[in-house]
């Protein structure tokens, strides 16, 4: 007869053999949808009527200029959850950081919902939209020009993720971020956002849809071959 533990490892191996497409994943009744919900009551306190969707998919992110919300598919089921916090050695920052990351990923989509990428504003404030995008990127610790919100001076990446950033912080309840960065030219990057706001937040999106980019549906690889490609 095998062990508990011997069952619950060949269980385990019988997962990370299966393809991610064919997984049994949703959001609805998991705890993302909660922190999902919760995002939407802070647009809605933020005078905000766009709510982004969420859909499951290779990790976080937004698909280029389409306002949805792309989540790390082992969110979709609570067994994946666990998995893969123990995969991660405690890396996680939990109900914090998962909120850190959909006001971020809120950031990109509100930025592509009013397209206020295009606007000569939003140039001049946060740069050149058409920049390529790099995973490598020099930053300045010091420099007071972006605001601290995700981990490795993100705003610093990408004039889009500065605004993302940028969003997230005047989005997040109680951030206090006119006195946390009072005198410093990031005040004027915050400013934009509430004035972006004020302007487009009771409008309908002028952009609601889009191609999704890597849906949990079309992820062919294994459970485990994806841990592999993450750890």
């Amino acid at each position: 007869m095998m062990s508990e533990e011997s069952v619950e490892d060949a269980s385990r191996q019988a997962l990370l053999s299966k393809k991610i497409c064919e997984l049994s994943l949703r959001i609805e009744g998991t705890y993302l949808e909660k922190a999902v919900i919760q995002l939407y009551k802070e647009l809605e306190t933020a005078d905000i009527v766009f709510k982004p969707k969420t859909y499951l998919s290779n990790g976080w992110g937004c698909p280029n200029e389409v306002p949805i919300i792309g989540a790390p598919f082992y969110l979709g089921d609570p067994v994946l959850s666990r998995l893969q916090a123990r995969m991660a050695a405690g890396r996680s920052g939990g109900d914090l950081s998962l909120m850190m990351y959909l006001r971020h990923e809120a950031g990109h989509a509100f930025n592509y919902a009013y397209r206020l990428f295009d606007h000569p504003e939003w140039q001049d404030i946060f740069g050149r939209f058409s920049l390529p995008y790099r995973d490598e990127y020099k930053v300045d610790p010091l420099s007071q020009n972006f605001v601290h919100h995700l981990s490795g001076f993100y705003a610093q990446k990408h004039p889009d993720d500065d605004f993302a950033e940028t969003f997230a912080v005047w989005l997040t309840p109680s951030s206090d971020w006119q006195k946390v960065y009072a005198g410093t030219p990031a005040l004027s990057k915050l400013r934009y956002v509430e004035k972006a706001v004020a302007e487009n937040g009771g409008r309908s999106p002028l952009v609601s849809g889009g191609r999704l980019d890597v849906p949990f549906e079309e992820m062919l690889m294994t459970l485990g071959e994806w841990f592999k490609i993450a750890a």
